[in-house]
């Protein structure tokens, strides 16, 4: 039996005694009262009898419909619910320090759909009883275990992080990817402890800032989670962003991609993995892209130079960013041509039709588009075959393993297929002269990295 499970019997029971003794209280004093008096009539004795059942079965009723009220635990992995788990770690979170860890079963949805909702469940069951268990091994019996959505499930351990770093990467290196009866299972984990935040809400959001975006837990930030949201609304406000400068090798002309970090009040930079995050939490991400843009606008001149700028799918789709971008060549004439806006996408866009009306127009009037992660994303194809796009960049996998046969024979297909599109290619984080040759090769059309120069300042430039 899991420590969830012990706590529901002991709530359940300590439920039960707070319905039952009342109604036994009540019944005592029901008889006492009917026996110790000197007259009682047969017909007292039955309203009295009659009045106290009517009692007991509202009571009865009533408890079974708190308990159901009063669930701590999740019915199918009997686990703690959200909500008891989050009141235990706010009562906790306000004591000592407290270390959260997310373990997740990643392909819960792929096993949902091959083998079916039973079999998830039970891989979901499964799944809870080797935590609980590998816990019990390591010395830790009372392991509040809760479920939050899906197949995450919340650890809540005290003390700091760096008490469970080792244990949890025990955990994994034997159950991230295992086998029950016959279905894969991929486990993966997350922490974080209670130094950046009190609020179980803001760590929550940390956490599956770490999950989805892979960032190393260990290269925590300097801040806590709010002392970093005040200093990133504080720089956008104050518009301190320094944006650097990366050649790009090209045989038209000179491009540049651009890369952006926000500026503390120490003078000390925020990387964009810490702020993009809290921008888009925020919904102040367009605030930033529009401030960049307008800055680049500013660089260009009369020379012959190109600009790249990443931006969000979401922001180039918003209106209010559209329109600053479509004025902001009344300002800057000299900007028209020379800006390139790149994004990437996971997910596709649902109202597609619209989308490509707006790349259209900002084609028409004087950006190019460019597109992202080629290879990495499904979306980045589809969108190839759909939206009339200038440049498309492949995902960093492939320059990172482009010395091997079978990457080279994917990058070809991928290239032609850009190429017939209308769209020319790209190719980053090129260290060496033997992966710039290969590139050649291949027929890449632009190549970046450090080995074509380093990222330079605004006065570099």
């Amino acid at each position: 039996m899991t420590y969830t499970e012990q706590k529901e019997r002991e709530h359940r029971f300590a439920l039960a005694l707070r319905m039952g003794l009342p109604i036994f209280f009540l019944s005592s004093v029901t008889l006492f009262a009917l026996f110790t008096q000197p007259y009682t009539s047969f017909t007292s004795l039955i309203t009295l009898s009659i009045a106290l059942l009517g009692i007991m079965v509202y009571f009865i009723f009533y408890l079974i419909y708190q308990s159901s009220q009063e669930n701590i635990t999740d019915s199918l992995t009997h686990t703690f619910t959200s909500e008891y788990f989050f009141k235990l770690a706010e009562k906790a979170l306000t004591k000592n320090t407290h270390t959260i860890i997310m373990i997740s079963v990643e392909n819960l949805w792929s096993i949902n759909e091959r083998y079916g909702i039973k079999n998830g469940d039970k891989a979901l069951q499964n799944s809870v009883l080797k935590l609980d268990r590998f816990f019990r091994e390591k010395g830790i019996d009372k392991l509040p275990i809760g479920r939050y959505k899906g197949g995450d499930f919340l650890l809540f351990l005290l003390g700091e992080k760096e008490l469970y770093t080792s244990l949890v990467e025990l955990f994994l290196s034997k159950y991230q990817n295992y086998v029950f009866d016959e279905i894969e299972i991929r486990l993966e984990a997350v922490m974080i402890d209670s130094r950046l935040s009190n609020s179980i809400e803001l760590l929550m959001s940390r956490l599956y800032e770490l999950h989805h975006d892979r960032i190393s837990s260990e290269k925590e930030e300097l801040y806590s989670i709010n002392e970093l949201e005040e200093e990133i609304l504080e720089a956008l406000e104050e518009k301190r962003f320094s944006i650097g400068f990366w050649p790009v090798c090209c045989d038209e002309y000179s491009v540049f991609d651009t890369s952006v970090k926000l500026i503390d009040s120490q003078q000390r930079f925020i990387h964009q993995s810490r702020y993009v995050p809290v921008l888009n939490r925020l919904n102040k991400m367009r605030y930033l892209e529009s401030e960049v843009l307008e800055q680049i606008g500013k660089v260009c001149d009369d020379q012959n130079r190109q600009f790249v700028m990443s931006v969000s799918s979401v922001t180039l789709r918003n209106p209010h960013f559209f329109e600053h971008a479509l004025t902001l060549f009344e300002r800057y004439p000299q900007a028209r041509y020379k800006i390139t806006l790149m994004f990437e996408e996971k997910e596709y866009c649902h109202q597609l039709e619209r989308f490509a009306h707006q790349i259209a127009h900002y084609r028409k009037a004087g950006y190019k588009i460019a597109l992202d992660r080629l290879g990495g994303y499904h979306t980045a194809l589809l969108y190839l075959k759909e939206l009339e796009v200038d440049v498309v960049r492949f995902d960093p996998l492939y320059i990172r393993n482009i010395k091997k046969a079978g990457y080279q024979n994917l990058i070809q297909g991928l290239n032609l297929s850009a190429h017939l599109c209308g769209a020319k290619t790209w190719m980053s984080m090129i260290e060496d002269a033997d992966s710039d040759q290969i590139a050649q090769s291949l027929k890449i059309n632009y190549r970046q990295g450090n080995y074509h120069g380093k990222i330079l300042t605004i006065e570099e430039l």
